[in-house]
């Protein structure tokens, strides 16, 4: 990892640490993460599934836990709303989500991610619930609000992913990605992530006028 990479983590570490190291949830998190995942490198589980030859990674990092919070924050939904993460990863924003409260699932294509971050939540005593498989394959769970991590998804995966969102979501905070109708963009959002900074686009999808017995 280069030199800037890691003084870029440090940093953000050391920020949560200032700020959360009181809080038992999240030193209980820091542990889990540690344990379950230390012996997994993502970008070289990328490359065997799409080989090493395709442009691009998958594999591009993480929300950091007080992202997860403004975003949380942000969104402010009543307590025990679900909220899904599409492309959960090491489950990071279902964990934090689920210690502050909520309903988290997290979708993630790899097994061995879903598999590790179900003992996670399990070990903190949260309602955090993983699944394993491809997002555009199967029906989305049934969430109040949907986060999608979309910075490295090629255009193809956006168009198909949206489709499903435009039948089954209302709410949207999407990574470096405005939907386009039916979709209105509220607000965007400036936020650390672990490579640098993101853009957090927040979405409402518009009421349908037929729906609403409109002519």
């Amino acid at each position: 990892m280069a030199i800037g990479a890691l003084t870029w983590n440090l940093s953000l570490y050391l920020s949560e640490y200032f700020q959360l190291r009181k809080q038992e949830w999240w030193r209980q998190l820091k542990r889990g993460l540690k344990r379950e995942f230390r012996d997994l490198d993502p970008n070289k589980m990328v490359y065997n599934m799409r080989g090493p030859y395709h442009v691009g990674s998958l594999a591009f990092g993480e929300t950091p836990v007080l992202s997860v919070l403004k975003i949380l924050q942000t969104l402010d939904l009543p307590k025990g709303s679900t909220i899904c993460d599409l492309g959960a990863g090491r489950g990071l924003p279902c964990l934090v989500a689920a210690a502050q409260g909520y309903r988290a699932i997290g979708l993630e294509y790899f097994a061995v991610y879903t598999e590790r971050a179900q003992r996670i939540a399990e070990s903190m005593g949260v309602d955090a619930a993983f699944i394993a498989g491809n997002f555009l394959n199967q029906p989305l769970p049934a969430a109040d609000a949907y986060l999608v991590s979309a910075t490295a998804f090629p255009e193809e995966t956006r168009a198909q992913l949206k489709l499903k969102l435009d039948e089954q979501a209302r709410m949207v905070v999407a990574q470096d990605w405005i939907l386009g109708p039916p979709w209105e963009h509220e607000r965007m959002q400036k936020l650390p992530v672990s490579w640098g900074t993101a853009q957090f686009c927040y979405q409402r999808k518009t009421p349908d006028p037929e729906a609403n017995g409109a002519p």
